[in-house]
C-alpha cells in the first residue's frame, strides 16, 4: 500500500518522529472509518435500506447484524437482497466456532447506542466503528 511504502522510505532514510507516527495514526483511522462506512453502505444496499433518512431500530439490527458477518469474514459476503442476507447470517452463525459467543459481545457493545429513537446509514457506521476498534479486546 501506499502508506506502508513511504514508511518504509522514511524508516529506512532516517526513522520517524512523533509527528509523523501520529499523522500515519490519524491516516489509518480514516482508513478504518471509510472501510467501515464503505460495509454499512453495501448491508444497507443489499437490505434495500434508504441512503439518506431514517431506518427503524429492528432495520438498524438486522444492517448491523450483516455488517458483523462480513466483518468477520473479512468483506467476503454477498447476498441478492434482505431474504438472502438473513439466511446466510444463519448458516454462518450454525457453522462459526463461537458464534454465540460473538454475537452477545457484539450485541453488548452496541447496546447503548442502540437506545436512540433515530437510526440512519451515519449513526449505524458510527456504532460499528465500535466492533473494529474494540474487537481485539474480544
Amino acid at each position: 500500500s501506499y502508506l506502508q511504502r513511504l514508511m518504509e522510505q522514511r524508516l529506512g532514510e532516517q526513522g520517524t518522529n512523533l509527528h509523523e507516527l501520529a499523522v500515519v495514526a490519524a491516516a489509518l483511522e480514516d482508513l478504518i472509518d471509510m472501510e467501515a462506512k464503505g460495509r454499512m453502505k453495501t448491508a444497507f444496499d443489499i437490505h434495500g435500506l434508504p441512503m439518506t433518512g431514517g431506518i427503524t431500530e429492528a432495520q438498524a439490527r438486522e444492517v448491523v447484524d450483516t455488517y458483523y458477518v462480513m466483518f468477520l469474514l473479512a468483506g467476503n459476503f454477498s447476498a441478492s437482497g434482505r431474504e438472502d442476507a438473513l439466511a446466510k447470517r444463519e448458516i454462518f452463525a450454525s457453522g462459526y466456532p463461537g458464534w454465540e459467543e460473538a454475537n452477545r459481545w457484539m450485541q453488548d457493545l452496541l447496546q447503548p447506542r442502540m437506545e436512540k429513537s433515530e437510526y440512519s446509514l451515519d449513526t449505524t457506521a458510527r456504532m460499528v466503528e465500535d466492533i473494529g476498534e474494540q474487537y481485539y479486546k474480544f
